[in-house]
């Protein structure tokens, strides 16, 4: 998953959402960011990452996912 402030250009509708975030937790050097929206979401990035975004509860962020770096398990 990748995050980005504003909308990417070119990326395909089916694996972007328009979420906010939640909350932030630090697992590590990693932050895990807890995200609301249309699909609840959670995306781990490096501080450094993070810091460059300016992530915070409340910021409004772009997730998307391409669809080969996705997994189903059945049930």
């Amino acid at each position: 998953m990748t995050l980005f402030r504003d909308r990417p250009s070119g990326a395909s509708a089916r694996n972007l959402w328009r979420c906010e975030v939640a909350g932030l937790e630090t697992h590590g050097d990693q932050i895990r960011a807890d995200l609301t929206g249309e699909l609840p979401l959670a995306a781990d990035l490096t501080t450094v990452a993070a810091a460059e975004l300016d992530l915070h509860p409340g910021a409004p962020v772009w997730a998307t996912v391409k669809a080969t770096q996705t997994h189903a398990y059945p049930a």
